[in-house]
């Protein structure tokens, strides 16, 4: 991993006791939903998070970030929601259906730094508040060679890796987050470079348990890697033409169940 971001200075005999935390970063961000909140920092997002999201087809990764950033709009935030999976009238249609009532900000640029250059812009625009870019996804973005460098364009992959690399430096340097949702087979293997999850600080994947005794509620979103709070805990969900709503893992069926929508 090429990036150096987020380092303070330090001398030779610095004690980590000594290292003062950015105030930027010593509070996390409330989503609204308890249980998005502790899949990440525990208490809500933390400035400067970069994630990956995966999981299988279909089982809701988009719906999930349209929900996500609409939530983040209402609660006085920006969310630029960048698509080239889909073109801009289905992800309105996908609004509709969702009922998003506070909606997000929206691209379709391919080249990974008109995508940072656009939330830079709101960035400038918006200096008091946070701002939160979701790319859907990382395998449709395209990335320039850096001016200077010599040899072949970057592959495909490699510019997948790099695509990362430039979102998480952007997320680094702003205080601001990055939600990449990148692709998987049908099998469940992530189609990219294992580099971009040793680049990213957190990777939420949502998949299904092998064993389906309650239909839609064994969906889950498990958090597979953070770097801000616990790994490996995850929540049901269930998913149907309104959205996600999530649930306490096995919590007998009856009229009490509790559920939260993001």
């Amino acid at each position: 991993m090429k990036i150096q971001f987020g380092q303070p200075k330090i001398k030779s005999d610095t004690n980590i006791n000594e290292v003062e935390i950015p105030k930027e970063m010593q509070n996390a961000i409330p989503t609204g939903n308890m249980y998005i909140d502790t899949l990440f920092a525990g208490d809500g997002i933390l400035p400067s998070t970069a994630a990956l999201i995966t999981g299988l087809p279909g089982a809701g990764k988009s719906t999930l970030m349209m929900q996500l950033a609409d939530a983040m709009t209402g609660a006085g935030h920006i969310a630029l929601y960048n698509s080239n999976e889909e073109s801009l009238f289905q992800v309105k249609r996908v609004v509709n259906r969702l009922g998003l009532r506070n909606g997000f900000i929206v691209g379709y640029d391919r080249d990974c730094d008109e995508i940072i250059a656009h939330a830079k812009e709101l960035q400038t625009n918006n200096p008091e508040k946070k701002v939160f870019l979701f790319v859907d996804s990382l395998q449709t973005i395209d990335v320039k060679k850096k001016k200077g460098k010599v040899g072949r364009n970057l592959s495909k992959l490699n510019m997948q890796v790099e695509g990362t690399e430039r979102l998480t430096m952007w997320a680094k340097e702003t205080f601001n987050c990055a939600f990449i949702i990148g692709q998987v087979t049908k099998a469940g293997d992530f189609t990219g470079k294992q580099d971009i999850k040793h680049i990213v600080d957190c990777h939420l994947h949502l998949a299904f348990h092998r064993e389906h005794r309650k239909g839609p509620e064994e969906r889950f979103a498990r958090m597979e890697k953070n770097r801000f709070g616990t790994a490996g805990c995850y929540h049901n969900f269930s998913l149907n033409a309104r959205g996600i709503t999530f649930s306490i893992p096995d919590v007998p069926d009856d009229d009490d169940e509790d559920e939260v929508s993001v």
